[in-house]
């Protein structure tokens, strides 16, 4: 999920409403308005379309609302959002739940389970996924134990509303670490809220993964500032790297080269990126871990295409291409797909035989289908025969909820590469 912002464009404000776009604060949560639906649900998705709401009340866009089939039987309580595609988020099929400071402590501990007492994370790893939002059953809500902070990222504008009861019922969690929460730009854009930065809130945490440090910006990073998701790719790539040379382009702030500097023994590593700011960390990065990568601001295309003319031996043995998001809805999955198999064809053709290649989609609607059809492509035209030995997705702190497809984003797929 790494990469610079330079790649690829952000969609302009939608912005409704306008005015002060901090979300008024929901104080109590006892007898919720209703809204009903033309149909009964089919499946516990926990997302309901704008379109099977049989009416759309006036209430403030975020409400938690009791939820009712068409024949008047509560189907539980969820987050209202009359004006965007998802017009209801699903939080309890428990229509008598209350959603308050009790309900986020339950949640929060029964998730914190799954990443301390059956994964054991805090022994590899100050920085991990605490929720990975419809995959512990919270959508829209994303939370980042990073280090000695904890980072939250409201994805809708209801969790936005519900920022107290959430902040309460983290500090219970984890009375040590300052809680900073901020809401998506993208998703406040369309929705019409922000959640304004504190004068209290940390600018800075420093997390480590495996013995590799890493700084974290807080406040202008992509997303929480770290990337968790990659945790056990980074890993992987790492024992395959000893004393080879490994270019990991869209490095953000130095993950996957790093990972392998300072674990994987290579003889040379170099990180790309275009965001001039992820450079700079990446930078201060290597120094804390006193690790010898060479971090160039550039673009990824001519940057590969002026590899792919150096001499054999001066060409990465392992290369990471880890771009941002490239299609962020069905509308931008067609060129989405375009880029991706263009960028891995001059990643290709800037290889060597015998090559390994480790490359990677976050985009939701690119399926895993979807980018190894992008990546045969690519090989077929870069003049590649590719093996591929592993195919992966996000870390096991983001887990996948069954009936949420769209909760698995993260796709890395491994392969040796022979030139045909």
């Amino acid at each position: 999920m790494s990469g610079g912002k330079g790649y690829g464009g952000k969609r302009g404000p939608g912005k409704r409403g306008g005015g002060d776009r901090r979300p008024r604060r929901q104080q109590s949560y006892s007898g919720p308005a209703v809204v009903d639906l033309k149909q009964t649900l089919g499946s516990p998705h926990p997302w309901v379309w704008r379109s099977r709401l049989a009416d759309r009340p006036h209430l403030e866009p975020g409400s938690v609302v009791e939820v009712r089939g068409p024949g008047g039987e509560a189907l539980g309580r969820a987050l209202y959002h009359p004006h965007v595609t998802i017009g209801l988020r699903f939080l309890t099929r428990d229509p008598d739940e209350q959603i308050d400071v009790d309900f986020f402590r339950r949640r929060f501990q029964h998730a914190r389970a799954l990443r301390t007492e059956l994964l054991g994370l805090e022994e590899v790893t100050d920085a991990y996924r605490l929720v990975h939002a419809e995959g512990d059953e919270l959508s829209g809500l994303v939370v980042d134990v990073l280090g000695e902070v904890v980072r939250v990222d409201a994805f809708c504008r209801g969790m936005a509303l519900l920022e107290e009861p959430i902040r309460t019922a983290l500090g219970e969690l984890y009375p040590d670490k300052p809680v900073v929460f901020r809401g998506d730009k993208r998703t406040g854009d369309i929705e019409g809220f922000s959640v304004p930065a504190r004068a209290e809130d940390p600018d800075q945490t420093e997390v480590s993964e495996h013995g590799v440090r890493f700084k974290v910006d807080l406040r202008e990073g992509h997303k929480t500032g770290f990337f968790c998701d990659q945790r056990e790719n980074r890993a992987l790539l790492a024992s395959l790297c000893a004393g080879k040379r490994v270019m990991d382009v869209c490095t953000y702030t130095g993950g996957f080269a790093l990972s392998a500097a300072v674990r994987g023994k290579p003889v040379e590593g170099t990180g790309v990126d275009l965001d001039e700011k992820a450079i700079e960390v990446a930078k201060r990065n290597a120094k804390l871990n006193q690790a010898r990568v060479r971090f160039v601001h550039s673009d990824a295309f001519p940057y590969l295409r002026q590899i792919a003319g150096k001499p054999l031996e001066q060409r990465p043995e392992v290369l990471v291409l880890d771009p941002p998001k490239l299609a962020r809805d069905k509308k931008e999955k067609e060129q989405g797909l375009r880029k991706y198999v263009d960028l891995n064809k001059v990643g290709l053709e800037a290889m060597p035989d015998e090559g390994v290649l480790c490359t990677c989609s976050c985009s939701g609607v690119v399926s895993e289908e979807d980018l190894l059809d992008a990546l045969r492509t690519a090989a077929a035209r870069a003049g590649s025969l590719l093996q591929v030995f592993h195919i992966s997705g996000a870390a096991a702190d983001h887990p996948v909820a069954l009936h949420t497809p769209e909760s698995r984003y993260l796709k890395a797929i491994f392969a040796r590469v022979r030139r045909a």
